[in-house]
């Protein structure tokens, strides 16, 4: 039996992915550099919000402070010129193909494997260990009886 794969657009790039249910741990990034600019980016979101606590601005306030203390001198510098002919690195516009598919078959973009040729679009469910304790969730709905005219 053929391992089945998943087909996603990356969040980030959104170019397509297949990847094959033994890599898939609920990944939402290419294999590329998409997830760690996405994780640099939760990273600094999650610093930003411990900074606007209480603790947050005494902890970096006491840093700054030991900082000062080593430096002796606190002014700021003034910005280097920038060089005349700098180019820019910019994302690439068209989304880079990450989908592996060859002659062979359905290639998954992380581990390279082969996978079957019928992609799933969601995620796969794994089944509850006690399937009979389901029941109690749902609430028991009463009974009507039809009446006899």
């Amino acid at each position: 039996m053929m391992n089945t794969a998943r087909l996603y657009l990356c969040v980030l790039c959104h170019c397509q992915v297949i990847i094959c249910s033994h890599c898939d741990h609920g990944n939402l990034y290419c294999s590329g550099s998409c997830s760690s600019i996405a994780r640099k980016a939760a990273v600094k979101a999650a610093g930003k919000r411990y900074q606007d606590t209480r603790r947050g601005r005494t902890k970096h306030a006491a840093r700054q402070q030991r900082y000062r203390d080593r430096c002796k001198i606190v002014t700021h510098q003034g910005s280097l010129s920038p060089p005349v002919n700098a180019l820019l690195i910019t994302h690439p516009e068209a989304p880079a193909v990450v989908a592996a598919v060859t002659d062979e078959g359905i290639h998954c973009c992380f581990c390279n494997r082969l996978c079957s040729a019928f992609l799933r679009l969601d995620f796969l469910h794994t089944s509850s260990l006690h399937p009979a304790s389901d029941w109690k969730i749902m609430p028991r709905l009463p009974v009507i009886q039809a009446q006899a005219p």
